[in-house]
């Protein structure tokens, strides 16, 4: 298995009168082939606070092209509150030369 990335674009759940744009993507591969995940991580901003966020995604979901992956997550708390979000991954995938995934062994 090649080292590759996915790129998320989701809209938080609406908390405190507003919602989050949640956008980036994937970094490190987790695994082999088909029992693999990504970590992520990431800061999104509105108005006058930040949210910092971190992961790991689901395991692969197949589908006719290829695979996505589900990222479910809470940005973190600030002035109060959180947002939920969910969603998947694109799943058009690019890789990345040099780069090879860290194993696990089970």
């Amino acid at each position: 298995m090649h080292f590759h990335m996915h790129k998320y674009k989701f809209e938080s759940k609406e908390s405190n009168y507003h919602k989050h744009k949640i956008l980036g993507y994937t970094q490190h591969t987790v695994g082999t082939s088909s029992l693999h995940f990504h970590t992520f991580y990431g800061v999104s901003s509105h108005k006058d606070h930040t949210h910092y966020f971190s992961g790991f995604t689901g395991l692969p979901v197949k589908t006719p092209n290829g695979h996505v992956h589900k990222i479910e997550e809470i940005l973190e708390e600030n002035q109060h509150h959180e947002h939920a979000f969910s969603g998947y991954t694109d799943e058009e995938i690019a890789y990345v030369k040099g780069k090879k995934p860290i194993q696990a062994f089970i």
